[in-house]
């Protein structure tokens, strides 16, 4: 019988955003969910346009003779041909016997070569297109004494799909940036981030042109001898917290990585939305060490779209988004209370449904959780 929950998408989130940033970490993430979806095996593929040339980034299960089978023979492999199909989508989530009759998928000489060869039976991947027309995807894999993956593990996987675009940007930047400062510029400027890259005392190293357009108008956020300041001075003190708390996690000298997010206002009351990730990198950069990276979101990047995000995500309905995002700005019971009108008692109703739906604990997971999320639906 099918569990009621097939996996928990907030127990995938640390380990993915923590491999973002460091690759050796990625089979961490691959084990934990193989442990979420009931799976053997798990690998991230980069499969080039025109499906030459696929290369294993990394993988948790396989044998090394599996590595060179899958990626030798990964031309051959029909599920691909069918994938590609989903190219305008920008996305696919789906097993191989939604695309395919496993009789026909079975005759392959990549299931005989590759699946057969290495007791592989049932599979379910999430796969993003990316610009220049590469693939890149997350594959899990079952032997065949096992149960086909459910709609349930497709659920599952479609909830990390905005996550996983994100992680591989984040990837793909500081991958950029570790080769050199130009390379970085360009990865940061054409994915179109706002994005800021502190040491481990919380100084600004380097940024995108977006995060600089963002920064210039300086009526909410400015830069001062590298150091990031408020618009508003009572707004400092939870900037800093929130900045030092991420830089010193990514350093290595707390393992607390703070609130995770801040909101920043003008004079008018025009807010910024800030998110802060520990990088924990260890090399040099500009004569430092990174150690954070600091997103900004603006108001119509954030709203409506971040809301229709939460309920396609955890079936969050209009009025759980607005107490969630009330929450995610750090506002207590009285404080939601008053500003949407409704009693207290109705305020902690919804709170638990949010934490029951979203899988959190309390207050400080859920903020980790929101502020880690895009802003729309990829």
């Amino acid at each position: 019988m099918e569990p009621r929950h097939s996996g928990n998408l907030s127990a995938l989130l640390d380990p993915l955003y923590d491999a973002a940033t460091q690759p050796e970490l990625w089979k961490i993430f691959l084990q934990k969910v193989s442990e979420e979806l009931r799976a053997d095996k798990a690998a991230i593929l980069v499969v080039p346009h025109g499906n030459q040339q696929t290369q294993i980034l990394a993988a948790f299960g396989f044998s090394d003779e599996m590595r060179r089978d899958v990626e030798g023979l990964a031309r051959l492999n029909p599920w691909l041909a069918e994938i590609e199909q989903h190219r305008s989508v920008g996305w696919y989530v789906g097993r191989t016997e939604d695309d395919l009759s496993m009789e026909s998928f079975r005759r392959s000489r990549f299931y005989l070569e590759a699946h057969r060869k290495h007791n592989v039976e049932w599979s379910a991947a999430a796969v993003l297109f990316m610009p220049g027309g590469a693939m890149l995807g997350l594959v899990t894999l079952r032997p065949q004494s096992k149960n086909p993956f459910s709609i349930r593990d497709k659920e599952l996987l479609m909830q990390l799909v905005p996550h996983l675009r994100r992680a591989f940007r984040i990837y793909g930047t500081t991958a950029a940036l570790n080769n050199n400062n130009a390379a970085g510029q360009g990865a940061l400027d054409l994915i179109g981030a706002a994005c800021v890259f502190l040491d481990s005392h919380g100084r600004a190293l380097y940024m995108s042109r977006r995060a600089e357009a963002l920064i210039a108008d300086a009526t909410i956020l400015r830069i001062k001898n590298h150091r990031l300041l408020a618009g508003l001075s009572a707004e400092q003190n939870a900037l800093d917290a929130c900045v030092l708390s991420a830089s010193a996690c990514g350093a290595g000298d707390s393992s607390d990585p703070g609130a995770g997010a801040v909101v920043l206002h003008s004079g008018q009351g025009t807010p910024l939305y800030i998110s802060v990730l520990p990088y924990p990198s260890r090399r040099a950069f500009l004569g430092n060490n990174p150690a954070a990276l600091l997103f900004i979101t603006t108001p119509d990047e954030q709203g409506r779209g971040e809301h229709r995000l939460w309920h396609s995500m955890f079936g969050l309905s209009p009025a759980e988004c607005r107490v969630a995002e009330m929450m995610k700005q750090g506002m207590e019971v009285a404080e939601i209370s008053d500003a949407i009108r409704i009693k207290p008692d109705t305020v902690r109703y919804y709170q638990k449904c949010v934490y029951r739906k979203t899988g959190v604990r309390g207050q400080g997971h859920l903020l980790r959780l929101l502020s880690r999320l895009p802003s729309s639906l990829p």
